[in-house]
């Protein structure tokens, strides 16, 4: 009898190396999905030269590209500004190229940074697909650029998903340099944490189950995840601490303090380190998201903590740093 099983959709990942990228590897193991998955570090595939994005399309022949692949240091985009747009707005614009070409689907990764509200209240209702960014950094304006090349390239073949302050078991995020940081800090050395910066933290696991399911949607256009509710980055590490103490990844507490982004640009400035503007308010509304999920009755079932609060979801990133014996 002929085989009519029907071949398994074949998806290109860049940026290999990075947090969502190995939590997109990770979810596509667990879930069991129907996925031939390529996942290519920047040795493999530099996004930003149009002939290693052409002759990697030949060999792989995607059906969709999942893009990863980013310049995310914010501070040093705005010196190496020609360096952020080569891989943020050039780099998906080639990608996005090449999909158009090869009728392949398009998965691109954006930020919260495209915004800069100045509504740093945590009585803001979060941002919508529907506000109009206006991004204050050169990172974000890169973002941006990316963003809006490929969907003017592809149209209702790519889906663009805004996400905010990832972290996870893998590469380097907030939670694990606040561990690192708490471990090495003496008892009676503050710790002092920006409180004037509003924010959804999103656990990277969670995030990469939801773009799995976005894909079997047939949907398309700009979404937003991020992890319910909202906080400052001061009470984001006080929460750290304190679960971390919990669960006994820290054996001791620090002072931590609070600071406005002024005085710790003042601070940083005195150490030769110019930063970046930050919005000062950025959390995400991930309502359409959850409601094309549920209109495709696509229940979050990889990753049961998708739509819980931020404060259940970094619990569970604790909880798998425990389990896989990894260091902060």
């Amino acid at each position: 009898m002929q085989d009519v099983t029907p071949a398994r959709p074949t998806v290109l990942l860049t940026g290999a190396h990075s947090q969502l990228a190995k939590a997109l590897i990770r979810t596509h193991l667990n879930g069991g999905l129907a996925f031939n998955l390529h996942p290519l570090t920047h040795a493999a595939l530099d996004i930003s030269d149009k002939y290693s994005v052409a002759e990697v399309f030949a060999q792989v022949k995607p059906d969709w590209v999942i893009n990863c692949a980013a310049y995310n240091a914010v501070d040093k985009a705005e010196i190496a500004v020609d360096e952020a747009y080569r891989v943020n707005s050039l780099g998906p614009e080639l990608l996005a190229t090449e999909c158009a070409l090869t009728g392949a689907r398009f998965v691109h990764i954006s930020s919260d940074y495209v915004f800069s509200s100045l509504l740093a209240s945590v009585e803001a209702n979060a941002l919508s697909e529907s506000v109009t960014p206006s991004p204050i950094s050169v990172y974000g304006k890169s973002k941006l650029a990316g963003e809006q090349a490929v969907l003017r390239i592809l149209g209702e073949r790519a889906i663009v998903i805004r996400t905010a302050w990832l972290y996870g078991v893998d590469g380097h995020n907030f939670v694990k340099t606040m561990l690192r940081l708490m471990a090495a800090t003496p008892d009676a050395q503050p710790l002092l944490v920006i409180d004037d910066q509003i924010g959804s933290p999103t656990w990277v696991d969670a995030l990469a189950s939801l773009i799995w399911q976005l894909m079997l949607t047939g949907e398309s256009g700009r979404f937003h995840y991020a992890g319910q509710g909202q906080c400052s980055w001061y009470e984001f590490a006080a929460e750290i601490q304190q679960q971390a103490l919990a669960l006994k990844l820290l054996d001791k507490a620090v002072p931590v303090v609070a600071i406005d982004s002024l005085s710790y640009a003042a601070k940083a400035l005195e150490k030769g380190n110019v930063l970046a503007q930050r919005p000062t308010y950025s959390a995400l509304n991930s309502d359409k998201l959850r409601q094309t999920l549920d209109k495709h009755h696509l229940a979050a079932m990889q990753c049961p903590e998708v739509w819980q609060d931020w404060r259940v979801q970094l619990n569970c990133m604790l909880n798998t740093l425990i389990t896989q014996g990894a260091k902060p």
